[in-house]
């Protein structure tokens, strides 16, 4: 089963996620990357969710808050060898109860 932790910027697995992530970008994004790399900085990012599988870090996510009501999803990822199993739903869903909170 899944472990979901709330964390934040700071912790070793989102960074690792997110180089993951920002190398995968890169070859997407192309030429573009370092225009779009520029809003996607992790710092001060306080609500980031992780899921774990056998103590491994398997998905993460972030919401970013500008306003009482105005938050903004990022630095969602889960690596592609774990992919069709629902990961990114259940860090939907907890970034989801967090903003609410």
């Amino acid at each position: 089963m899944f472990k979901i932790i709330r964390t934040n910027f700071a912790n070793p697995d989102f960074q690792l996620l997110v180089n993951e992530l920002d190398k995968e970008l890169a070859v997407r994004d192309g030429d573009d990357h370092t225009f779009y790399a520029q809003f996607n900085k992790t710092v001060n990012l306080n609500c980031v969710v992780l899921i774990y599988l056998d103590n491994i870090a398997i998905g993460c996510g972030a919401i970013r808050n500008y306003a009482a009501e105005t938050m903004e999803v990022k630095r969602m990822y889960v690596p592609l060898s774990q992919r069709g199993k629902g990961i990114a739903s259940f860090v939907l869903k907890e970034l989801e109860v967090w903003a609410k909170n």
